[in-house]
C-alpha cells in the first residue's frame, strides 16, 4: 500500500488528490479541482481524474457536504449519493471511507502552518483541549477538535442548520423577511453562498438602498451572483466612479455580523479555548479589502460571557485545500487505528 486518494465533494466544486500513505508525504503527488455542475455524478469525476494519473491508490477517504451514516452520504446542496461499497467495486479500493467535509477541515487543524491561518482575534494566549470550526461556503458547515491523551477527536456537525436567532432590531425584520417563504428559517439560509443573494435581497428592500448598475449589469452576465456580491462589496467589481457598491457593503456587514454571533455561540457551547477556526470559501476574498470589525463585534458581544469571549482566539484558514489535507491526516490516523468514531 503506498498512496492514498482523497476527495473534497463540496456543493459547487470537488477538489482530489493522490497522497502517499507515508506521515512524511505531506504534498500531493496530483490534484486537481473540478466543477460539479459539469459531471452528472461524483463517480464520473473520479473515473476522469483517475484516467489522468500514474498512480493506483488502495484506500479512499472523501470528505462530503452532507451527513454520512453507514458507509453512504447524500449530499446537501446536490442531488448525488455516494456509497463506500459502489466506489470499492467500481474502482478496486481496498477500503473507501467517507467523512462529513468539516470533519476534515477540523482534522487539517493539526497540519496548518502559522502561513496557513490569519489571526483576528489573538486571545488570552493560554489555549485549552477544544476547538470549534464554522466555514461558510456553498453551505455553512460547522465542527469541532478535541485533544485529550495525545490525540484528537474530530466531527463535523449539522449545525448550520440550527434556527436563526436575531439579536437587534435589523434581524429581526430578516427574519421576518426569510419566513415569508421559509419556515423555520436557519443560519446556513443566511451566512453561506446562497445567503449571500438573500441578504442582498433583503437589504435592497429594507433599507432602500437602490442596485448599482454595474453590479445588475455583471449578475445578468453571470450565472452566480455570489462573486458579485463580495466583489461589488470589496471593490474588486466597481462602476465608473470607482467606488464599491453600497448595498453590496452593507450585505456584507450584515453577513459578517451574523456569522461574528453565530461563530460566538458555537465558542460559548463548546468552552472553546482552543480558538475558532473560520474556513470556507468566501472569508478569504474579504482580506485587505473588507474589515472584519463586525464580525469580532458580534462574536464578543454575549453579554455576562463577554470577558471570556475575549480570551479565545479567532483564526481565518487561509490554505484553499484545508480540507483536502484534513482527510489525508483522518485517514493515516485511521489506518494507524487511531481515530475515535469522529465521522
Amino acid at each position: 500500500m503506498t498512496t492514498l486518494f482523497v476527495a473534497d465533494i463540496g456543493g459547487t466544486k470537488s477538489e482530489l488528490a493522490i497522497f502517499p500513505v507515508a506521515e512524511s508525504g505531506g504534498e500531493s503527488l496530483s490534484q486537481k479541482r473540478y466543477r460539479n455542475a459539469e459531471f452528472s455524478g461524483f463517480e464520473e469525476i473520479i473515473e476522469h481524474f483517475l484516467l489522468g494519473v500514474e498512480q493506483v491508490p488502495q484506500v479512499a477517504c472523501l470528505a462530503v457536504a452532507g451527513v454520512v451514516v453507514d458507509g453512504k452520504a447524500q449530499l446537501t446542496n446536490l442531488p448525488w449519493v455516494i456509497d463506500c461499497s459502489q466506489l470499492e467495486k467500481r474502482f478496486g479500493f481496498q477500503r473507501a471511507l467517507l467523512i462529513n467535509d468539516l470533519t476534515a477541515v477540523c482534522s487539517s487543524i493539526a497540519m496548518l502552518e502559522p502561513a496557513d491561518l490569519l489571526e483576528l482575534q489573538s486571545g488570552a494566549g493560554q489555549g485549552g483541549s477544544v476547538c470549534g470550526v464554522v466555514a461558510p461556503g456553498t453551505g455553512l458547515g460547522e465542527g469541532l477538535l478535541v485533544e485529550f491523551g495525545g490525540q484528537m477527536f474530530v466531527r463535523g456537525s449539522e449545525g448550520g442548520h440550527t434556527d436563526f436567532a436575531p439579536v437587534n432590531e435589523e434581524q429581526l425584520a430578516l427574519l421576518s423577511w426569510m419566513q415569508r417563504k421559509n419556515k423555520p428559517v436557519s443560519y446556513e439560509m443566511l451566512i453561506s453562498g446562497p445567503g449571500l443573494a438573500n441578504l442582498y435581497a433583503f437589504c435592497k428592500e429594507y433599507h432602500h438602498i437602490p442596485e448599482s448598475a454595474w453590479i445588475v449589469e455583471a449578475m445578468n452576465r453571470s450565472k452566480d451572483r455570489i462573486p458579485i456580491i463580495v466583489g461589488g462589496a470589496t471593490g474588486a467589481i466597481i462602476g465608473i466612479d470607482g467606488k464599491p457598491c453600497p448595498l453590496c457593503r452593507r450585505v456584507l456587514n450584515l453577513f459578517l455580523s451574523i456569522l461574528g454571533s453565530e461563530a460566538g455561540n458555537l465558542a460559548l457551547k463548546l468552552y472553546a479555548k482552543g480558538g475558532i477556526y473560520l474556513g470556507g470559501g468566501i472569508l478569504p476574498r474579504l482580506i485587505g479589502q473588507f474589515k472584519f470589525d463586525g464580525f469580532l463585534k458580534s462574536f464578543n458581544a454575549k453579554g455576562p460571557m463577554s470577558f471570556f469571549m475575549k480570551d479565545i482566539p479567532v483564526f481565518l484558514i487561509l490554505r484553499k485545500d484545508a480540507a483536502l489535507v484534513g482527510a489525508v491526516r483522518f485517514v493515516r490516523q485511521e489506518l494507524k487505528g487511531r481515530v475515535f468514531d469522529g465521522r
